[in-house]
């Protein structure tokens, strides 16, 4: 069994610098390594270098460092504040093509193309030996077809290139999804017949990596295919050929928990991850948004953490309303923590802390909003109508506060977010596709063939170890019967839980189409306690940067769906690039 891992390039890696060429199209990132160009290729380890960080743009501050989470942070999962729009448009599932950032992403996963494009031709040329060229262009064909897996989940339509930047294909055209996925399948095949099946060096993908990701790409259009009314059997069936290659091949952490400690390494669930340093290097700054604002961890008073990001509290109360005792739930969210400056404990969603006077004296209360707070008739467990009315004075005053600043109403993501981070530097590394997601999507995979016994298995081993990370729950259950069609909503939302707060979940909620976005949407929408507090605000005028809204008004029709399948190609590829029309920007922009 080969645990995959990324190598941490913050140590003794050369770093490759990208020189800026005869053109502002975004997709000119030709690079010139610190190393002569002309002489990159004749040494191994000079070209071992090159390939090290072929991998690393996918760690770096424009993908996985930080703007893939800053870019989409509408996953059904998160709220977040209104930063002077740009971060509640996103939210809030109003993209735009000009949107802070998302050209910068666009770029950092061309990058990575562009450097593995030049890998592939340097090594083609070059003296080395054919063993060695061999297993190097498989690594490099991997981060490629990776990347264009991205691009094709994410963005639809891209710009594929499998040459280095000349003029003759410096301004190349869009092609549509299934040519971008057909090359992210092309490089991900070769990757699958050429890497090792184990790395002498800790972190390189290797044979099974590939397997896995052919099977999530196949799933992923299967999903598409079907989501849009189309035929998915056979789709369905070559992801089922690649995942059963590897099913057996990678284990569950026995404890959920285990998977977000500091520089994780070994694990037996990760299929591929990426690694962190706090030195020069690959820093994950995924704590700068996603880390409480003022006194928690120890950040300089010049770069805090901003607690930009939280958990949707009508998420946090669908999960704990689905399974009141999950263990997952302690792991993904955190609505307590200490004030480093001063020892105190913060509480946030669903805590509140005041002092009961009744006897005369302070008596410290924690309230729990969720277990202690009056209900309304026709109160449902996954959407708690609170009767705010009768909820204990200090509680409704927060409720019903016009103060314009932070009032915690929200939890935090205990995943992105660690109070060891330095300077926003998070040390933990991150597993970006781990064997739980791998039995889910198989799951799925088997129900859609109607192999519900098998598609059981799969998603009660994921339950079960779920119930075992904590000591006495009863939830999640094992469940024991289910349709095709009950199975199907089942697995769906399983992965939101499982997954509740990693990098990926943006484009999982897409993949079945316009039905499966708006229930994703109407969890927010229907939220009893954020419709309470968004007509609150609107009543009383209340601004500022943390209030509650409601995504499009409340008016979520097809087309605004239909928009939101898809990032928008960035403005500036479609004002810099001359092969591109504006007229072939996605729907909706």
């Amino acid at each position: 069994m080969k645990k995959v891992k990324l190598f941490d390039f913050g140590l003794k890696t050369l770093t490759v610098v990208l020189a800026v060429c005869i053109s502002s199209c975004s997709l000119n990132e030709e690079p010139e390594f610190s190393l002569n160009t002309t002489n990159v290729f004749e040494s191994q380890s000079s070209a071992e270098t090159v390939l090290k960080q072929s991998y690393g743009w996918l760690a770096a501050p424009q993908v996985y460092g930080q703007f893939l989470h800053d870019v989409t942070p509408a996953n059904g999962v998160y709220w977040a504040k209104t930063d002077a729009g740009r971060l509640e448009r996103s939210v809030t599932y109003d993209y735009y093509a000009e949107r802070q950032l998302l050209p910068d992403m666009w770029q950092g996963l061309y990058r990575a193309i562009a450097e593995s494009n030049y890998l592939i031709d340097g090594l083609d040329n070059s003296g080395l030996s054919d063993d060695y060229k061999t297993r190097a262009l498989a690594h490099a064909r991997f981060v490629r077809g990776f990347a264009y897996f991205k691009l094709a989940n994410l963005f639809g339509q891209a710009v594929v290139l499998t040459e280095p930047v000349s003029t003759a294909n410096l301004e190349s055209p869009l092609s549509d999804r299934d040519v971008v996925y057909q090359q992210a399948i092309d490089d991900l095949v070769f990757a699958s017949e050429n890497l090792l099946e184990e790395e002498m060096m800790d972190g390189l993908a290797v044979k099974n990596t590939a397997i896995a990701y052919l099977a999530k790409t196949y799933w992923m259009m299967a999903s598409q295919t079907q989501g849009a009314g189309g035929d998915a059997t056979q789709l369905y069936n070559t992801a089922k050929s690649y995942g059963d290659q590897v099913i057996d091949e990678y284990a569950l952490e026995l404890n959920y928990g285990d998977l977000w400690v500091n520089h994780i390494s070994g694990s037996p669930e990760s299929i591929f991850q990426l690694n962190f340093t706090l030195a020069n290097g690959v820093q994950n700054r995924a704590t700068f948004n996603f880390g409480p604002n003022g006194g928690w961890g120890f950040f300089a008073p010049g770069s805090p953490s901003w607690g930009n990001m939280r958990i949707d509290r009508a998420f946090y109360d669908y999960h704990r309303g689905t399974y009141p005792d999950d263990p997952r739930m302690e792991v993904n969210y955190f609505s307590a923590w200490t004030n480093q400056r001063n020892g105190s404990t913060v509480y946030s969603y669903p805590y509140v802390r005041y002092n009961d006077w009744s006897t005369g004296e302070p008596v410290e209360v924690i309230y729990d909003m969720y277990a202690d707070a009056p209900r309304l008739p026709g109160d449902t467990p996954t959407n708690p109508d609170y009767d705010f009315d009768a909820l204990p004075d200090p509680v409704k005053g927060l409720w019903n506060s016009t103060y314009q600043w932070d009032r915690n109403l929200w939890p935090f993501n205990q995943k992105m977010a660690n109070v060891g981070a330095v300077s926003n530097y998070d040390p933990r590394n991150l597993v970006i596709f781990r064997y739980a997601d791998l039995l889910l999507l198989m799951a799925d995979v088997e129900n859609e063939l109607g192999n519900t016994n098998v598609a059981l298995d799969y998603l009660n081993q994921v339950l079960d170890r779920a119930r075992q990370s904590g000591d006495g729950a009863t939830y999640p259950m094992t469940v024991t019967t289910a349709t095709q069609a009950e199975l199907r909503d089942k697995i769906f939302f399983e992965r939101m839980f499982e997954l509740a707060g990693e990098p990926d979940l943006f484009e999982d909620i897409r993949r079945r189409g316009t039905s499966y976005l708006e229930k994703v949407m109407n969890i927010h929408n229907d939220s009893k306690n954020v419709q309470y507090r968004h007509q609150f605000e609107v009543a009383n005028g209340v601004g500022g940067l943390f209030r509650d809204y409601i995504i499009s008004n409340g008016n979520i029709t097809e087309d605004f769906l239909t928009k939101n399948l898809l990032l928008p190609i960035p403005a500036n590829e479609i004002n810099n690039n001359r092969a591109i029309d504006p007229s072939d920007q996605n729907p909706g922009y």
